[in-house]
């Protein structure tokens, strides 16, 4: 009689359904069950990619606050992207490489905004919180990738995790950091 093992993760049809294996057994994707926004009191089950902030969340090192801002400051760094496409770019990128993005490339209003509030953000945060901010957010980055790139300890990193998740958490909640909440 063969015996099973107890340690392995069982692979739901959903995930069987759309030829995920691999990434849900590397917990690249989860699952989660939320309400069908046509009939509330029905509950569907969605596949949604695992964020490195919310391996941190589940580990007890940031707080659920602390993980709605870094999700807020996520979605301020895409709409400042506009048509280009890439995170990384800046706004003198945009302006000398023309040809690139498109002939007539001028900065929408709201991409202009939320350029300028990225920036206020990375100043009050200073240059260490902001790469930390950064890597975990846009890049999303683990812990070990995130020490490997700023040469910290384990022990210490999660701390410096914290510390700029809770500055990033005061910005936000800031009479200043309201403005930045608000849609764009």
């Amino acid at each position: 009689m063969a015996r099973k093992n107890r340690n392995a993760r069982s692979i739901p049809p959903i995930i069987k359904l759309h030829n995920l294996e691999k990434r849900f057994s590397t917990r690249e994707i989860v699952l989660e069950i939320g309400v069908n926004p046509a009939n509330p009191k029905q509950k569907e089950t969605r596949i949604r990619r695992q964020c490195s902030y919310d391996r941190l969340l589940s580990r007890c090192v940031i707080t659920q606050k602390q993980r709605d801002c870094l999700d807020r400051f996520a979605i301020l760094c895409e709409q400042s992207v506009g048509k280009t496409k890439n995170i990384y770019v800046t706004i003198s990128d945009l302006f000398h490489n023309k040809q690139r993005y498109g002939g007539n490339f001028e900065p929408t209003f709201s991409q202009s905004r939320a350029f300028k509030k990225i920036f206020e953000i990375k100043n009050m945060l200073g240059v260490f919180n902001s790469d930390i901010i950064v890597m975990l957010s846009i890049g999303n980055m683990d812990c070990q990738e995130i020490g490997k790139r700023l040469n910290i300890e384990k022990n210490k990193l999660y701390g410096n995790i914290n510390s700029a998740c809770i500055r990033l958490e005061e910005i936000m909640e800031s009479d200043i950091g309201k403005i930045y909440s608000s849609p764009i």
